[in-house]
């Protein structure tokens, strides 16, 4: 039944067709088309057949699949991976053990001019508790200067020193003897005119000080230290002078900064051949510092109470420092105001230029302001750059000049006047580690005098070069270049004053040190390579050329 049906379908769909198609045979009889034209009498209806998916589904049945049987084993043996392991060094840290220290250090030599020298310290290790010394210096020269004096000298110290600490303060006392001796050389007669006796000029000075400091660390209590010091000196030529000073200070931290205030007394009397009186000096001066970030004000004021033989003379002075730092530790810049009134003595003095003769007028110099201003550069790591310049105004400052040598070997005093100062200073210092260090500096003064024509025996500028190499922590070289130039004296004719010019002057100085141990060293020092006679002052040459060598010894 199913294939008679199939079999009508088939007939409805393809008799149309078979049909049409007879009627067109019978219609065009011929038996070859060639290039005959065909006409298409019915128009061409395409028909899309139904499409079938692919299927995708496996069509294998897995059911009866056998699962594969998987076997996991473990080799005990280790993996070589031929990677060797190479350990980190450490950071050396540098040995912050305590350096072993010596009782004892010994410095001799002997150079040219029969010029022996002696340096001793001995002390006490350190201590917690307790520490002290001794320690003893000598210095001498018995050469000759060619058309000069006698010019031997001798310089000889002898200290002892101590100090006592407890928990929150300590106790320190030291006591010296300095003896000084020196001979009028500054005549051009023949050098046995005077005697050594008669040209002799000896100096004594006995000093020292007690003091009593705190040790306290706390921030917010007071810090102090206060002291009693003294000096006696006396020369052979009849000149005395003994002082007695008490100071004190005291500090504590506050919200606003560190106040602080110092007090002080001195007491001087002098005897000489021509005048004797008593001099005295109180000072008071509170201070305030007042310290940020990038700048530091320093704030005060300088109260001076002056007697001087029953005359009474009040001061008072202005304290304003600052300090800016522009760029963190590399470049700062400062600037300050001050006064204040500064002690002449007879001691000083004698240290300063031992020709002094038997009567020196003492006045104190009065320094009214001293305007100042300067800048600070580190150029480097280990380049530091320092730059100042100052004015100031003066009175009663004092000049040494030299007086008439018709009867005697030039010999000096004190003039005083009145002077305006103008001051430049700079420095450059280069170091690098231990091995090598190098720095320049010079120093320019400007003094306008209100009564003398020029200053006297004091250069209008000094230029100086120093450094020092060290080669495998076994010889050390230092060398030190000086250039002074041209300064004024008092030359006489006739018996008249009058200004004379003394040369500039170059001078050289070279130190050899070579370290054989720990213990043991050996140096040489040769003074004045540039073979050139200095003038400090009028008619006093110094060696045209000094050489030393010697040893030092610890122990």
């Amino acid at each position: 039944m199913k294939s008679f049906k199939l079999i009508v379908l088939l007939a409805v769909i393809f008799l149309p067709s078979f049909l049409s198609a007879q009627a067109i045979k019978d219609t065009v009889k011929t038996k070859y088309l060639g290039e005959s034209e065909v006409f298409i009498l019915k128009s061409y209806q395409p028909v899309l057949n139904d499409a079938f998916k692919i299927n995708l589904t496996p069509g294998i049945d897995t059911s009866t699949a056998k699962t594969p049987l998987l076997k996991y084993e473990v080799d005990p043996r280790p993996m070589n991976s031929n990677f060797n392991l190479t350990p980190i060094k450490p950071v050396k840290i540098k040995d912050e053990t305590i350096k072993k220290l010596y009782h004892g250090f010994l410095k001799v030599g002997y150079g040219l001019e029969n010029m022996p020298m002696v340096d001793f310290y001995y002390n006490t290790i350190r201590s917690k508790q307790f520490v002290a010394g001794i320690s003893f210096k000598h210095l001498s020269s018995t050469g000759k200067i060619k058309d000069y004096g006698y010019p031997g000298y001798s310089n000889n110290e002898l200290g002892i020193h101590g100090t006592k600490f407890f928990p929150d303060f300590s106790l320190s006392a030291n006591l010296n003897y300095d003896r000084d001796v020196v001979h009028y050389y500054g005549y051009n007669s023949p050098p046995d005119l005077y005697t050594k006796g008669e040209t002799k000029h000896g100096m004594n000075d006995v000093n020292g000080k007690f003091a009593l400091s705190s040790l306290s660390q706390k921030k917010d209590v007071w810090k102090y230290n206060s002291a009693i010091e003294f000096y006696s000196f006396k020369d052979n030529r009849v000149s005395s002078e003994s002082n007695v000073g008490v100071f004190a200070d005291a500090g504590k931290n506050i919200d606003l900064g560190f106040l602080s205030g110092n007090i002080s007394y001195e007491a001087m009397k002098i005897n000489q051949p021509l005048q004797k009186y008593n001099h005295g000096i109180f000072r008071l001066r509170p201070n305030l510092k007042i310290k940020k970030e990038l700048y530091l004000i320093d704030l005060g004021a300088n109260l001076v109470i002056e007697s001087n033989d029953g005359e009474t003379f009040y001061h008072f002075y202005p304290k304003i420092n600052a300090n800016y730092q522009i760029i963190d530790d590399q470049l700062s810049v400062f600037a300050g105001i001050s006064g204040d009134v500064i002690r002449n003595d007879f001691r000083s003095f004698s240290k300063e230029n031992p020709y002094l003769g038997d009567y020196v007028k003492l006045r104190n110099t009065n320094n009214k302001i001293k305007i100042s201003g300067g800048t600070k550069i580190k150029l480097a790591h280990d380049l530091m750059f320092l730059a100042e310049a100052s004015y100031g105004r003066y009175t009663n400052q004092p000049f040494y000049y030299n007086i008439d040598s018709s009867m005697f070997p030039v010999t000096f005093s004190t003039v005083y006047d009145d002077v305006n100062l103008f001051m430049l200073k700079s420095s450059i210092e280069y170091k690098m580690g231990e091995k090598i260090l190098f720095g320049a500096n010079i120093l320019f003064n400007n003094y306008k005098t209100d009564g003398l024509d020029h200053p006297l025996y004091v250069p209008s500028y000094k230029l100086g070069i120093n450094g020092a190499y060290t080669i495998a922590d076994k010889i050390t070289a230092k060398l030190d270049l000086f250039y002074n130039g041209e300064s004024y004296g008092i030359e006489y004719n006739s018996g008249l004053p009058a200004y004379t010019k003394l040369k500039s002057y170059f001078d050289a100085n070279l130190a050899i040190d070579y370290r054989y141990s720990k213990l043991l060293s050996v140096f040489v020092q040769l003074n004045n390579l540039g073979f050139s006679q200095e003038f400090k002052y009028f008619r006093y040459p110094s060696y045209r050329f000094t050489g030393l060598a010697g040893v030092t010894l610890s122990f």
